[in-house]
């Protein structure tokens, strides 16, 4: 019981400001219920009409000889044919307006879902992506949503077969109820049967999925991003034998799995006829001195068996489907609901430029349990160019995410403005920081789209920041210049000219504050000296970090700081830094 109400739960969180869409939906199927059960019951006076059988025994026969003697023209027969026609148009159109009302509603759960998820991931820290992997997001974002709005499309069919099923099951039982006993047995086994399949393979299935969807988008993703590199060095091999052992996470265990959930509906035909003859033979000895008289009976028994039993059969898919999908509900709702991504704190302080020096008073970070940073401290003065340098794993990369406030200090203090960095507003400091990153991200647009990056900017400032990041030559040589498609990840752009187009979209935005993470580590000489020159001309406009491992990128800057094992070890000029020959000077050499 505490399960049944635990998933209560989880699709009420769903259906939140919705309400009124299930009120609506509610009334409806109980509308069409009444209908297609009083449509039926009209067979039983019609056929008994129709045979000249004694109609005084029908429960509702006074009520129907009213409503026909208000209709002047015609026979009781044809009077009862119109009602039938009636009812059954009437019911018709009614259930059209239900399923209208049912899409929109699963429309707006699924967008709203999908909403919900961006919004919620976009407002997570930077360390839920880190500890994230690709393919599940993808899997999150793409498969999840729709099976939700399969759950609650399942939920509305199942709503309306029940609610119909129930009002001709009342009417059945009017008409006979020994017979009616004869089909709630056999229904009842039916749905024991049904009921043990689905507990047992249903929600396993959909364990299954799910993970075989995210090791399938992840081992797609690898391989659409890592092509080059796969190609090249012709071990495509090892990712189709990742991707066949992520098919087989969930395919290889599909076809039993359906298969058993397929008995029920292979048998169901059989089940009907059973279950009919077995009517006939119970009315046949009740009734056996008058068996004629049964025959309105049987009739009406049979046409609404029709409409149940597929109903009922449906109600067991139902349920296996429901616990197909319902793994990824509890998905969605963890990831809406999870907390643990949401630590940094947004201050209320608007930042509006940088005007005095940034100053890392005794830093202190850890990932997780891996301390990284011990006590730094240093100064990054407004309006000059710091170089912060060490060897890989020295904590360079690290400082600047907390620049960049994707994550906290664990002990210590940054000061921007004479405050700490967690008193201002997260958007409004953001908005005054540019970053370059040694992977530039370049995505499937023109080169205009990307130095835009989703900005609005003239196309003055558009070339503007291309020549200053000695990008506007090489651009104009392009076949469409600023126009010109770059592909999937910039395939068509050198690194060179890649890095550049990201400078320019740091630049357009005019920052006070320009961090440039390893900018020129991936790339030639010929396009190192390129991004150099870049370097060198935007630092000129505003305070810039250069964090770099190649030290032939930082001679020029004002200040040098050297960092090793997350500590800062010395700092000075060039020159000062290799007179004292020290880390920096062995680093040279």
């Amino acid at each position: 019981m505490e399960k049944f109400y635990k998933k209560i739960s989880y699709l009420r969180f769903f259906t939140r400001g919705y309400e009124h869409y299930f009120f609506l939906l509610l009334f409806l199927a109980i509308f069409i219920g009444f209908l297609d059960a009083g449509s039926i019951a009209l067979l039983y006076p019609m056929i008994s009409v129709g045979f000249q059988i004694n109609t005084e025994s029908i429960p509702f026969y006074g009520i129907l000889q009213y409503f026909s003697d208000l209709v002047p023209i015609g026979s009781f027969f044809v009077h009862l044919g119109i009602f039938f026609i009636i009812l059954t148009i009437t019911s018709l159109i009614f259930q059209i307006i239900y399923w209208k009302v049912a899409f929109i509603l699963q429309k707006e759960l699924i967008v709203q879902t999908k909403k919900s998820l961006f919004l919620k991931i976009d407002g997570n820290d930077y360390k839920f992506f880190v500890n994230s992997k690709q393919g599940d997001l993808l899997n999150l974002f793409n498969q999840s949503p729709y099976y939700i709005q399969l759950i609650y499309h399942i939920l509305l069919s199942a709503a309306a077969d029940f609610i119909i099923i129930i009002f001709i099951i009342c009417m059945l039982f009017l008409v006979s109820p020994g017979g009616l006993i004869l089909v709630l047995i056999g229904g009842g086994i039916f749905y024991i049967v049904t009921n043990a399949i689905s507990n047992s393979i249903s929600e396993r299935l959909g364990r299954l999925q799910i993970l075989s969807g995210q090791s399938e988008n992840k081992v797609i993703n690898e391989y659409i991003t890592g092509i080059k590199s796969i190609k090249s060095l012709n071990v495509s091999h090892y990712w189709g034998s990742q991707y066949i052992q992520a098919l087989q996470i969930y395919w290889d265990k599909f076809a039993d799995f359906m298969f058993i959930q397929r008995i029920p509906i292979l048998v169901i035909n059989s089940l009907f006829l059973i279950i009919i003859g077995a009517i006939v033979l119970v009315l046949y000895i009740y009734y056996a001195d008058d068996f004629i008289s049964i025959i309105p009976i049987f009739g009406t028994f049979a046409v609404g068996l029709l409409r149940i039993l597929p109903k009922a059969t449906a109600m067991g898919n139902y349920k296996m489907e429901l616990n197909n999908y319902f793994p990824h509900l509890v998905l969605v709702h963890s990831v809406l609901n999870e907390r643990k991504y949401n630590l940094l704190k947004n201050g209320t302080q608007v930042c509006t430029g940088i005007t005095s020096d940034i100053i890392l008073e005794n830093i202190s970070f850890s990932y997780d349990h891996t301390k990284v940073l011990f006590h730094v401290s240093m100064i990054i003065p407004k309006g000059s160019m710091t170089a912060l340098v060490g060897p890989s794993g020295s904590g360079k990369s690290t400082i600047a995410n907390l620049l960049l406030r994707l994550y906290d200090p664990t002990e210590g203090r940054i000061i921007v403005n004479r405050r700490d960095l967690r008193d201002y507003d997260i958007h409004s400091y953001r908005n005054i920081v540019g970053y370059v990153s040694q992977d530039p991200f370049i995505f499937n647009g023109t080169i205009r789209e990307n130095i835009l990056f989703g900005g609005d900017f003239p196309e003055t400032d558009i070339v503007y920041a291309a020549k200053l990041a000695h990008a506007h030559d090489f651009i104009m040589e392009l076949p469409k210049g600023y126009d010109t498609l770059v592909g999937d990840q910039g395939i068509t752009l050198s690194g060179g000219e890649k890095q550049r187009i990201v400078i320019a979209r740091a630049m357009i935005r005019r920052p006070e504050f320009l961090i440039l993470d390893e900018a020129t580590s991936a790339l030639d000489t010929i396009s190192e000296a390129a991004v150099q020159k870049a370097i060198d001309q935007v630092a000129k406009e505003c305070t810039t970090l250069v964090i770099a491992h190649r030290l032939t990128t930082v001679r020029n800057a004002d200040k040098i700081v050297v960092i090793e094992r997350g500590q800062i070890i010395e700092e000075g000029t060039h020159e000062e830094l290799m007179e004292r020959r020290g880390k920096y000077w062995a680093m040279n050499n």
